[in-house]
């Protein structure tokens, strides 16, 4: 070490230009730096849909899941198959480990997909995952909704997807056009028609033809036979059949009309009742910042060269706000975090030019590290910069200019001092940052959403470390050698005053020790089981993105339009509210199915206004409160869900459902898994902390049953399929070809008037076509009526299962669960019946585990490493003292400022771990130095309390207020770091408080123990 140093004194001008070239070269790659407002903790989920039109959930689920289900067993680092069957759609989401690469797992999906036999024209599609929705825009500019949408699907979102990064654009709302033939039943009836032979006609004559190629003197032609449907007159003038010589005509038999497909959802904001909207999705991993920038790049040429006049997009969610917001949050906690670093630095160290010097350490490592990682293509987060801690990225370079600065005040400056000083602190320096990475084994033994949230991190930080280090043995000792060559330390009258309490308190305690540490022991033993006991837990804290995400779910047997009815009365609810500044409602589904859900779904994202403009003095948890008990007033029938737009999608992945916990009851039989369900959510409701609980309701699907009487039906010639096909065309509606127009198709779709599927006694008429051309009614071979049956059906590794989703409103999620539990464990089950809870809980529960294996392995290792270097147990063991009285310190701030024990702050004891066997390594180092000096050992322990006050207090004090402002910060954006500064700044506190008081005692009874 002492070599080294030594050359670099001698070339400290190359070593400033050096690391001045570092930094240029960093500033020039850190613009490229990406931000993400929070790292997306979903491991690779590649989720299908599959439309299945006009079949209940009952013959989806076993003519399209369960065939797919059994395809896709077995991919390699699969972790689950969940799926969801309902009317007309089945949803499967493939869960894989983050093991495997997220197009590596779709690759496999799609391999599979491709083995599976499903019903004709059936082909399911894979859909982008929510939690890639980076904005939602409004198309505007007219009336004609109609109009709009066809815009949107054609025009905007083709265009939106070459935007970088973009996997999809999702269109809602509005009306698609479609080409409507009304078949008049009574007309099929007058000339002998059966449905079938309209629908035949009408697919047969939309079609353009090729022909070889053929010379015609000296020309060449290509052979082109053009039969393609281009207007209403081509269908009406479609023949169907002849008459008595005569062609029956498609308008001979139907009504012609431009009209829309059946809507399955509708969309609006604020108050326009209707909307066309887009949702931009992004693909799994891709860069926010950039990617956003190329969308609102293409959205500028949308508006201002591509879209009519009149025509414009709007988006009113775009997450570069959350991004932005985030940056300011961290630039505003960062500034403050090394501005009053550097205070305490001046403070301490009593000179100006070594406080700065010292301090731009801190941004100098930092600035490195953030082009490192744009380098290597990774991202940065607030996370993973805010809870960075400067106080103890500074202390290393603060352990080394401190030791100078009390060498050149005994034996004076100048290149020997440094040399000196580098030489008694540099192996300590280096065992210490070795046991902080050692230290991080817990961190980056994480696994599934922990590891994506907090690993980056844990990276950041060892990156920052490792430079810091390499900045403090180049350029700090250069800078030293050239500013710092003819200055002394002058300490502030405060901290030798504080010195000299010290050591007359010291003093008084060394004369007994055995007592002294019986006492303080015994009490950190009873404050470290109240603290440790009294905490609660939970996985995350709950980032605030600054709204709400409100789900209503209503009876599943409403109508489309009575859901909106009542979206609309829910949204004039939320408008009220004077903190809300923007409501976008959404009832139902896409009609493409990429939001699996039925009609009685309606969902409210409440972008809230800057709390700084709020009028009245409420938190957000107070505004969710009265929100939810004005809905359930409204809803008293409905099920609410209050969360966050970008947490909304989290939790799903999380549990599986729409909700942040879930008990999954398993079983076969629908009737009796409904039962148990509302038995559990009695059980759970009693909890306290719990809220929003609710089923996800299977039963209780209205079905009007159209029963093939066979016998009936063979006798008169005609199979099953043939009268199920007409009921359905004549019911449901059928899509029976497209019409290209231009770069655009539009859907031919046909259907008998509506009072047929109004009323039962109409739809017993429904004409049948006999194979001599023959009619009969509908009743006379099928018998009519209602029943009930499956709206949904949710499975999970091909077992039947029932979701009952909650949220935990209390600070513990572990013990508010627990008390759940044991409610439901009074529950009875039927033979066969088994549940399960998926969500947060059960995220937190496997997080604890890992760190409960890893942390004493990591501990272990740091144990090692200072056995090494000090080749004793005794010092080994004064030493981890340190890291306990941290740890301590720690609990009790997080009991103080009540918050629980998440994985957030245990990180935070991790962080304190190596900063705190640095200071305990301080004291006891320099103890060890001084008795082989020949000092007595009573003298030496007084000594080393005199000597390493100020840098024990310093190193302590600066590693506490480095995370002071994000500790006490609050808004959008700072919850998930706080408890990890509240752990490290009371950690570092207390801790240091006990390290200075105890560790002397320690000392000193140690050496009589071992005498």
């Amino acid at each position: 070490m002492r070599r080294w140093v030594v050359f670099v004194t001698n070339n400290s001008p190359l070593f400033l230009l050096l690391v001045a070239a570092a930094f240029l070269l960093s500033l020039f790659f850190v613009k490229n730096l990406n931000v993400e407002a929070f790292p997306d903790p979903a491991p690779p989920i590649i989720e299908m849909v599959t439309l299945f039109e006009g079949k209940s959930a009952e013959e989806v689920e076993r003519q399209i899941t369960i065939p797919a289900e059994i395809a896709l067993a077995g991919m390699v680092n699969l972790e689950s198959i969940n799926s969801i069957s309902m009317y007309g759609l089945s949803d499967i989401k493939c869960r894989f480990n983050h093991d495997i690469a997220y197009t590596e797992a779709k690759q496999q999906v799609i391999n599979r997909l491709s083995t599976v036999s499903l019903p004709e024209n059936v082909q399911p599609s894979i859909i982008p995952n929510d939690i890639g929705e980076v904005m939602r825009y409004e198309v505007k500019g007219s009336n004609n909704l109609m109009e709009l949408r066809g815009l949107q699907d054609w025009v905007i979102a083709r265009f939106l997807r070459t935007a970088q990064g973009v996997e999809d654009v999702v269109s809602v709302g509005g009306y698609i056009k479609a080409y409507m033939v009304k078949v008049i039943p009574e007309n099929l009836i007058k000339y002998g028609i059966p449905l079938s032979q309209v629908i035949e006609a009408l697919s047969k004559s939309n079609l353009n033809v090729g022909g070889r190629a053929i010379e015609m003197g000296d020309q060449y032609y290509i052979v082109r036979g053009l039969g393609l449907i281009k207007n209403i007159g081509d269908i009406e003038s479609t023949k169907v059949a002849t008459r008595n010589g005569k062609p029956i005509l498609v308008k001979n038999l139907a009504e012609v009309k431009i009209g829309n497909i059946p809507r399955t959802g509708i969309v609006g904001l604020n108050y326009k009742d209707e909307i066309v909207m887009g949702t931009v999705v992004l693909k799994k991993g891709a860069m926010s910042i950039p990617s956003i920038r190329s969308i609102h790049e293409k959205i500028a040429e949308l508006n201002d060269r591509i879209l009519p006049k009149g025509i414009e997009i709007k988006p009113f969610y775009d997450r570069w706000d959350l991004i932005t917001t985030v940056i300011e949050k961290v630039l505003e906690l960062a500034s403050s975090g090394i501005a009053l670093v550097a205070l305490a630095l001046l403070i301490f160290l009593g000179n100006f030019r070594g406080a700065i010097i010292t301090a731009i350490v801190i941004p100098i490592s930092l600035l490195i590290t953030f082009a490192v990682m744009a380098f290597k293509g990774e991202s940065a987060n607030l996370l993973s910069i805010g809870a960075i801690d400067f106080g103890i990225i500074a202390d290393i370079p603060l352990v080394f200019i401190e030791n100078y600065f009390r060498l050149a005040h005994k034996s004076g400056a100048g290149a020997r001092a440094i040399a000196q000083a580098a030489e008694e602190v540099g192996k300590p320096i280096f065992f210490s940052v070795l046991i902080i990475l050692i230290a991080f084994i817990p961190i980056f033994n994480m696994k599934g959403a922990e590891s994506q949230i907090f690993s980056p991190m844990a990276k950041t930080y060892l990156y920052a470390l490792v430079f810091t280090l390499v900045l403090t043995f180049t350029y700090l000792v250069a800078s030293k050698h050239i500013f710092l060559r003819q200055q002394q330390e002058k300490e502030l009258g405060l901290i030798a005053f504080a010195k000299e309490k010290y050591a007359g308190l010291l003093g008084v305690l060394l004369k007994r020790p055995r007592l002294v540490l019986s006492m303080a022991f015994a009490a950190i033993a009873a404050v470290m089981a109240a603290g440790f006991g009294n905490l609660g837990t939970q996985f995350l804290p709950k980032m605030d993105e600054g709204n709400m995400y409100i789900r209503i779910l209503f009876p599943h047997s409403i109508s489309l339009n009575k859901a909106y009815e009542n979206t609309l009365v829910a949204r004039n609810i939320l408008r009220e509210y004077p903190e809300i500044q923007t409501v976008n409602f959404h009832v139902g589904r896409s009609e493409d199915g990429k939001d699996p859900h039925g009609p009685f779904n309606s969902e409210y994202f409440a972008k809230l206004k800057p709390y700084d403009q709020w009028t009245r003095k409420m938190t957000k948890e107070q505004i969710e409160d009265l929100v939810r008990k004005d809905l359930r007033a409204l809803f008293p029938n409905a099920d609410i869900n209050i969360s966050q737009y970008i947490q909304d999608n989290l939790e799903e992945t999380m549990s599986g459902v729409k909700g942040e916990n879930s008990v999954k009851v398993f079983g076969e039989d629908l009737s009796v898994l409904d039962e148990v369900a509302e038995e559990v959510k009695k059980r759970i409701e009693k909890a306290p902390g719990i809220e929003d609980v609710g089923i996800f309701k299977e039963l209780g699907q209205p079905n009007l049953v159209i029963e093939v009487d066979r016998e009936n039906a063979a006798t008169l010639g005609l199979s099953v399929q043939e009268v199920l096909d007409t009921v359905a065309t004549a019911l449901g509606g059928k899509t029976v070809t497209q019409i290209v127009e231009g770069t655009r198709t539009s859907s031919l779709f046909l259907s008998f008037p509506s009072e047929y599927r109004k009323e039962p006694e109409k739809i017993a008429t429904i004409p049948i076509v006999l194979a001599d051309g023959g009619l009969i009614a509908l009743s006379r071979v099928a018998n009519i009526h209602f029943d009930t049956g499956a709206s949904f059906i949710y499975r999970e590794d091909f077992r039947r299962y029932i979701p009952v989703k909650f949220s935990v409103t209390s600070k513990d999620l572990g013990g508010t669960v627990e008390a759940a539990q044991s409610e439901t464990a009074k529950i009875k089950l039927p033979e066969g019946l088994y549940m399960e809870w998926a969500g947060m809980f059960n995220e937190m529960k496997q997080a604890f585990k890992r760190f409960y294996f890893s942390i004493p392995i990591a501990l272990f290792l740091i144990l090692a490493v200072l056995y090494i270097f000090y080749r004793s147990v005794a010092n080994v063991l004064v030493t981890m003292a340190a890291p306990a009285f941290g740890i301590l310190g720690g609990a009790v701030s997080l009991v103080v400022m009540d918050e629980s024990l998440s994985v957030s702050s245990i990180v935070g004891f991790v962080s304190i771990i190596g900063i705190s066997v640095l200071n305990g390594s301080i004291l006891v180092n320099h103890y060890i130095h001084l008795t082989l000096e020949g000092k007595p050992r009573g003298e030496a322990i007084l000594e080393t309390a005199r000597d390493k006050f100020r840098p024990v207090l310093m190193g302590g004090l600066v590693a506490a207020v480095g995370l002071l402002p994000a500790s006490i910060a609050h808004g959008v954006g700072s919850q998930v770091q706080k408890p990890l500064a509240i752990v490290v700044v009371g950690g570092m506190l207390i801790g240091t408080l006990l390290i200075l008081l105890i560790i002397p005692l320690l000392l000193k009874y140690v050496y009589v123990q071992e005498q």
